[in-house]
């Protein structure tokens, strides 16, 4: 793909996000469900010291990794990421430290920071020694085997209005399609025509609705014309306008004998029109890899529930495929550096990182819990997939009530009770296990009476 055509393309998806309230609600809500509040950093190290001390590490800098500040956090990123890919189809990330503390930093940048900038004729370089002759895909350097070497940055600081970064400092978010493909494809592109027909229906509709909105009665007449005689006399339209008086609070039509009026009516949008819309919508949201029945499920019913949840979490889950792999080299260098200024030593597998998954999406959280279980008790899951499909790690659930039992305890001392007094939860009429032991022995001892 050309660079003119790579850039009408971003113009026209990012114009239809805009205008679209539909299509801009199903990219930021698929952006929401591949977040989820989740990515939080995991170090698979066995040094257990080491993951501690990386993980907390991530915790507490977590807002202070990106150049713009704390309004852009790291894990948050995730989600302006996601919908960059529907939107651009690509975005990158600068690997950069502050000069004087070595602290790393990471610029994130938006599809339209890379491009063909300078003297750059017919696709190959010619104003960078160090990359004449190689081939420039909109903004991508590469070598002989279409592998990225360099990256060409718009750069309004510098004299030429751009510098080349080289690959192994820059990270290319995008989801290829084509093995020769150099610059990703928004998701948006692949129904753009069918956005701008519907653009033009609905504006016609909407047109069609405003003159419906403004014809409230309809005048037939003997002759199908204006009266002339009463324009002539002052009491009635002109040539351009039906012969009417108003007054202050409303409106009042002259009728002459034979004359009569109807109220006028419209039956819009046409339901014809509207079953369109849905089919065109849907159709876009395919492409989009989402679902339209995200904007009402109440549409889907019976078996076709089970079906919806799993195109969804597919899309999910490859979206978070896609993010995740890069994600795992900002997060190592953000480790290596960190390491550089003294804050932790480096074992062998620290390069060893992963994220925390968003929540599993479901239209019935009572049904899937109930099948976790089964499942569970089954040995068919394990309690750490349960875990992560409701968005949490396995390990800190697990800690978590370690810290709760050991609470329980020290609370049961300190006021006299048993540790299980605490930790059984039951409701009004549930009969707990010590008042059954109870109820048993006086049952026992009235059987006795009776026999005596």
């Amino acid at each position: 793909m050309t660079a003119h055509r790579h850039k009408m393309m971003l113009g026209d998806s990012r114009y239809i996000y805009q205008s679209f309230s539909s299509i801009a609600g199903a990219v930021k809500q698929k952006a929401n469900y591949v977040y989820g509040g989740s990515w939080r950093l995991q170090s698979l190290s066995a040094d257990t010291d080491f993951a501690l001390a990386v993980e907390e590490d991530f915790k507490k800098l977590d807002q202070a990794f990106d150049l713009r500040g704390s309004n852009f956090g790291f894990r948050k990123n995730i989600w302006r990421g996601s919908k960059l890919l529907d939107v651009d189809g690509d975005f990158f990330v600068i690997l950069t430290e502050q000069p004087d503390t070595g602290f790393p930093k990471l610029q994130f940048l938006e599809a339209h920071r890379v491009g063909d900038w300078g003297d750059c004729r017919d696709g190959y370089i010619s104003d960078n020694p160090a990359y004449n002759g190689r081939r420039i895909l909109t903004g991508v350097i590469v070598n002989d085997y279409m592998a990225p070497i360099a990256y060409r940055v718009k750069d309004d600081s510098r004299a030429k209005g751009f510098q080349d970064i080289p690959a192994n400092s820059v990270v290319h978010f995008t989801d290829m399609e084509w093995f020769s493909q150099g610059r990703g494809t928004p998701t948006i592109a692949a129904a753009i025509l069918d956005w701008y027909d519907l653009s033009e229906t609905r504006d016609a509709q909407k047109m069609k609705q405003k003159i419906n909105s403004i014809l409230t009665l309809v005048e037939s007449t003997e002759s199908g014309t204006r009266d002339i005689g009463r324009n002539a006399l002052g009491i009635g339209g002109g040539s351009s306008t039906p012969a009417t008086t108003y007054m202050d609070s409303g409106m009042i039509r002259i009728i002459k004998n034979g004359g009569s009026l109807k109220a006028h009516t419209a039956n819009d949008p046409p339901e014809g029109w509207l079953k369109f819309t849905q089919l065109v919508e849907q159709s876009a949201f395919y492409a989009l890899g989402w679902r339209r029945e995200m904007l009402d499920s109440s549409a889907v019913g019976g078996a076709g529930v089970r079906g919806f949840s799993a195109d969804i979490n597919k899309s999910i889950a490859a979206r978070r495929e896609t993010l995740e792999s890069g994600y795992k080299r900002c997060a190592q260098y953000i480790i290596a550096k960190r390491a550089k200024m003294g804050v932790y030593s480096l074992p062998k597998d620290w390069w060893k990182v992963t994220f925390t998954k968003p929540a599993e999406f479901t239209v019935d959280e009572g049904r899937m819990r109930k099948a976790d279980i089964e499942d569970l008790r089954a040995g068919l899951i394990t309690a750490t997939d349960i875990t992560e499909r409701r968005g949490e790690s396995f390990e800190d659930v697990v800690l978590q009530r370690a810290k709760e039992l050991v609470m329980q305890k020290q609370v049961a001392e300190e006021y006299g009770l048993l540790p299980t007094d605490l930790a059984i939860l039951t409701m009004p009429g549930d009969v707990v296990p010590e008042q059954e032991d109870n109820n048993n022995n006086n049952q026992d001892t009235t059987d006795d009476q009776d026999m005596v």
